[in-house]
């Protein structure tokens, strides 16, 4: 069973930690770390006990890491307290001119900070309008160039600290592709010595999370044995959407003596809405709002899953109050497009995810929510841009890939189509809907018997559409294989009533006629052939054809009388089951068997991507 580390931590010494880490992270302007740590020290209600110089030689390399204390006021408190007064208000270049000179620890890490700060800033203002990635890139930034070269030099060096060296992984990351692994690696290792400099760098644990492209790489990783490492394991693997597992490590956290935090709570409603379980994700997030009101991180989520469940009302009292707290603010915006694209409101929507892109560009959410709603309204060529844009920021978006992989259906380019739905599935192999997508796809490119493997993958990871059964007996129809259709039409039929879907569609009624006249052939199938046909009676379009079969079924068994009066009561009573299908097949017929693999049981692997969309008719790719 998996266990955490901060189940054999004294909670008092973990409180002494975080209060240390809050004065340290506060001195240096990292405002969120800051916050964060804020957040977990008010979940843990404790006194705090100094830790052992044992333990803080392990994780800190000194055992008097907690014993520093203050040098006497001088001239450089002065100045420090005059420049993180500017950097509070954002006078970045202000304060980088009045910390120049400074050796202090602290203020020479603010000024770099501010430097990098300020750069960033002029240039998102710079590119306001223009919202494609690749421009607004910082790669291109002399000042962060500059920034980058000093740090180079002091790294080689061996002069940065733990917080210049996270400040040095992030410049890298930002002004590098991150084409390569080797240019992914290179931040890694520089996160990674970051981190065990000083492990409650919760920025430094989160950047170094976004990196991780696979379960291989994560535990591949050096990182101290701290407690913090629980928080980062169990984020990665929420992004990894490797959901069980996050959800146990948030649950062993809980009881390592953190089930206050209202950050815990919100990690688990998004692995809970990566599952598609959303109503545990809706009553979570809703706790979470009741105890914080104002709180307006994450509620962007919520909105969505709002959405999702057709919850039109709450959308709008949700979107009312984050208005009424900040309408300025990132999750504002993408909550308030939310509510006008339920309304069907799509031009609004996509000025208010605009909106958002303006406030923040790297926000990956409303890239993609603003590529659905260009989705919606036909606007191919900018819903393309902005899904691109949602996969230059995260390559692991696999809604991203999706909406690529829709949006290239839409223009009947298949190819790209099918890349695209692979690259989703790559990402969410246990998802049967990236594997109907790209059966779909299959289907059309002619590709039939791709396009059976997937609808059978699908079957056998969960149909949560319940229409795999229904496209492999259509397939099987048209090669004129009607046992294996009958079997397929028959597990719809009743998938369908198991499920409680409505009745009633053309897929329903073509299973119901097929089934009437597959079992009318079959010389021990009258009754299940009498069934399916007065399942046909209930629906206009096809009840000829069922008083039909019921009259050639009175005609074969001798019974007089049209159609309408004929009654089985068995038959009605009892529907077939799909075993009867193979029970009808000859002893000698077995050649189609080994082709059923549609069972839970099944090995069930990610599709393997070797494919591209320049591959066009050459695209000998497998499933298997």
């Amino acid at each position: 069973m998996t266990r955490v580390i901060s189940e054999s931590c004294d909670k008092k010494v973990i409180k002494y930690e975080i209060l240390s880490a809050i004065k340290k992270c506060k001195k240096r302007g990292l405002k969120e770390t800051t916050k964060w740590l804020a957040e977990l020290s008010f979940a843990l209600d404790c006194t705090p006990v100094k830790p052992s110089p044992e333990y803080t030689d392990k994780f800190y390399g000194t055992p008097n890491y907690f014993d520093k204390q203050s040098a006497p006021r001088c001239k450089e408190d002065d100045v420090y307290e005059m420049a993180k007064s500017y950097f509070d208000i954002g006078e970045y270049d202000r304060t980088a001119h009045a910390l120049l000179n400074s050796k202090d620890e602290a203020s020479n890490f603010l000024h770099v900070y501010s430097r990098y700060l300020s750069a960033v800033k002029k240039q998102q203002l710079q590119h306001l309008y223009n919202h494609n990635t690749s421009e607004r890139a910082l790669g291109k930034n002399e000042v962060l160039r500059t920034l980058r070269m000093e740090l180079v030099r002091r790294y080689k060096a061996d002069d940065l600290d733990a917080y210049l060296l996270y400040l040095y992984g992030i410049l890298l990351k930002k002004t590098s592709e991150m084409s390569t692994a080797v240019q992914r690696n290179e931040v890694v290792a520089v996160l990674c010595k970051s981190i065990r400099s000083f492990p409650l760098n919760w920025g430094a644990w989160h950047e170094l999370s976004s990196l991780i492209p696979d379960q291989q790489v994560l535990s591949s990783l050096e990182l101290p044995n701290h407690w913090m490492k629980d928080f980062f394991l169990a984020q990665t693997h929420g992004d990894l959407i490797n959901a069980d597992e996050a959800l146990n490590l948030y649950d062993l956290l809980k009881k390592a003596g953190f089930q206050d935090s209202s950050y815990i709570k919100t990690q688990e409603a998004i692995s809970q809405h990566n599952r598609r379980v959303f109503d545990e994700a809706i009553t979570l997030l809703e706790e979470v709002r009741a105890n914080d009101p104002y709180r307006l991180d994450d509620m962007d989520i919520l909105s969505n899953m709002y959405y999702v469940k057709g919850r039109r009302a709450d959308l709008a009292h949700l979107a009312h109050h984050c208005t009424q707290v900040d309408k300025y603010r990132v999750e504002t915006c993408c909550i308030v497009g939310n509510y006008y694209s339920i309304r069907t409101d799509h031009e609004k929507a996509v000025i208010y995810f605009q909106r958002a892109l303006k406030l923040n560009p790297n926000y990956l959410s409303a890239w993609t929510l603003m590529g659905h709603e260009f989705t919606e309204v036909k606007n191919t060529s900018a819903a393309i841009q902005a899904y691109r844009n949602a996969v230059d920021l995260n390559r692991r978006d696999y809604r991203a890939w999706y909406g690529l992989g829709q949006t290239y259906e839409l223009l009947k380019m298949h190819y790209y189509s099918l890349y695209y739905y692979k690259q989703a599935h790559r990402l969410r192999p246990f998802d049967s809907r990236m594997l109907m997508a790209v059966g779909e796809t299959y289907e059309v490119l002619k590709r039939f018997e791709e396009a059976k493997m997937c609808y059978r993958k699908a079957l056998a990871v969960g149909d949560i559409e319940g229409m795999a059964n229904i496209k492999l007996a259509k397939l099987y129809k048209s090669e004129n294989s009607s046992e294996w259709a009958a079997c397929y039409y028959e597990r719809f039929a009743q998938q369908a009533e198991e499920r409680g879907v409505v009745e009633g569609t053309s897929s329903h009624t073509e299973a119901y006629q097929f089934l009437a006249r597959y079992y009318l052939q079959q010389g021990n199938g009258l009754d299940a052939a009498a069934y399916y046909a007065h399942k046909c009676c209930e629906y206009p379009e096809v009840r000829e054809d069922g008083k039909s079969v019921l009259r050639q079924i009175s005609r074969m068994r001798g019974i007089g009388g049209g159609g309408d009066e004929f009654t089985t009561e068995n038959a009605i009573r009892r529907p077939p089951t799909p075993g009867n299908i193979l029970r009808l097949r000859g002893a000698n017929d077995s050649t189609d068997v080994v082709m059923d693999t549609d069972s839970p049981s099944a090995s069930v692997g990610p599709i393997k991507l070797t494919f591209s969309p320049g591959q066009a008719e050459s695209d000998t790719s497998n499933l298997m």
